[in-house]
């Protein structure tokens, strides 16, 4: 009789907790593995550009706050991303990650490049440094200006295989000013490089 009792409190048990469990499913809502796919923005999301606050209320958990260190770590996988697309002329990643400002003067170079049969090598080594120069907010958009310091190997080459600009052998250290844009209230994660300055020197 006692293992009878002791086998239905079990099961009363059971069903109460999956009453319990279905009525938060319906408060909270499902997890993220049932919510839509975001692949368009992945590398920038995987990144990190932002993040958010856990000190905030349960009704603001979805507010993100612009964090410097967070920041960094997602704009230095972009900006290899954008010199990279760049070099490979690819405009899909570099319209993903610009503004149509900067976008549009990365496709007249390109159009340039690819009228005069040009040929660009190119070999990224690495960010030596990465840092935060201004942050500019008006309100919810954030501007943050962001220098890089990075080593490349750049050539171009005309048709007939002669050295146009830059060098095959030579470590060139580049040094990049950025502007990365962003309203941190957007649902789209994605900061756009909105405005560029830079100065090369070459690697003694």
């Amino acid at each position: 009789m006692n293992d009878n009792f002791g086998y239905i409190d079990i099961v009363l048990l059971a069903i109460v907790a999956g009453i319990i469990i279905l009525r938060l499913r319906n408060v909270l809502g499902k997890g993220a593995e049932d919510g839509p796919v975001r692949a368009k923005k992945s590398v920038v999301v995987d990144a990190q550009f932002e993040d958010v606050n856990p000190s905030r209320s349960q009704e603001n958990i979805n507010l993100k706050e612009f964090k410097e260190e967070t920041f960094l770590k997602g704009a230095q996988a972009a900006y290899e991303m954008i010199v990279n697309a760049f070099a490979a002329a690819d405009k899909k990643t570099l319209k993903d990650l610009t503004s149509p400002e900067v976008y549009k003067s990365f496709v007249g170079v390109l159009d340039e490049r690819k009228n005069k049969k040009y040929v660009n090598q190119f070999t990224f080594i690495g960010i030596k440094k990465a840092k935060i120069e201004n942050v500019d907010k008006k309100d919810s958009f954030y501007t943050v200006k962001t220098r890089f310091v990075s080593e490349i190997i750049s050539c171009t080459k005309d048709a007939n295989n002669n050295i146009i600009e830059g060098s095959p052998e030579e470590i060139q250290t580049v040094n990049d000013v950025w502007s990365f844009s962003r309203d941190l209230n957007s649902d789209d994660p994605t900061w756009s490089l909105t405005e560029i300055a830079q100065d090369v020197h070459v690697k003694e």
